[in-house]
C-alpha cells in the first residue's frame, strides 16, 4: 500500500497585519516545500509535513481511523480508494464533498478562515489560508511536491 504524503501549510494574521505590504509578504511565501525527511510518519501509512505559522500552537488536528482513513482539518482521505473529501461548515448535518481521487500526480487544495482567539485575556480574530497538499507514493519522496505541478488544484474550498 503506497503511503500518503500530506503537507500542511499554514498562514495566519491577525487585523493589524491586514495591509497591502502584509498581504504582499503573506503572497510570497511558498505553497510547496520539499518534504522535511524528519516529517512525522503515522502507523507506517502517513507521512505529515508541517510549515508556516502556528500561532495557537495546536492549530492542525489529525487523526488517523481504524477503517482506513486519515482525517485532517477538514479533509476525509480513504487511504485504500483514495479519495479526498472536504467539509466546509464542521457539523453532523453537512456531509463533506467528494474533491477528486488521487491518482498519479498530487493535489493541492486551500482556502480561507477565520476564527475567534482568547489569548492574554485579549479576544481578537485569527485570519489563516491553509493549504494542503497531498499525493501517494511507496517511499517518502521529499521533492513529490517540488518536482511537477498539482494534477488538481482545488482554490477557494469555502465556496463550494
Amino acid at each position: 500500500m503506497k503511503k500518503l504524503i500530506i503537507q500542511i501549510i499554514l498562514r495566519q494574521w491577525d487585523k493589524s497585519q491586514l495591509s497591502a505590504e502584509h498581504q504582499q509578504v503573506r503572497c510570497a511565501f511558498p505553497d510547496r516545500f520539499p518534504v522535511n525527511p524528519s516529517a512525522r510518519v503515522l502507523e507506517g501509512r502517513v507521512i505529515l509535513d508541517q510549515h508556516g505559522d502556528d500561532l495557537t500552537g495546536d492549530r492542525i488536528r489529525f487523526q488517523l481511523t481504524s477503517d482506513q482513513a486519515f482525517l485532517v482539518d477538514r479533509f476525509r482521505i480513504d487511504l485504500k480508494a483514495r479519495t479526498v473529501e472536504f467539509k466546509s461548515r464542521l457539523t453532523a448535518d453537512e456531509l463533506p464533498v467528494l474533491l477528486t481521487t488521487v491518482n498519479d500526480g498530487w493535489i493541492q487544495c486551500r482556502y480561507q478562515w477565520r476564527y475567534r482567539v482568547e489569548h492574554d485575556e485579549q479576544i481578537f480574530w485569527l485570519y489563516e489560508e491553509v493549504i494542503v497538499n497531498m499525493g501517494f507514493a511507496t517511499d517518502l519522496e521529499p521533492n513529490i511536491f517540488m518536482s511537477q505541478p498539482p494534477e488538481h488544484s482545488f482554490d477557494n474550498l469555502m465556496q463550494i
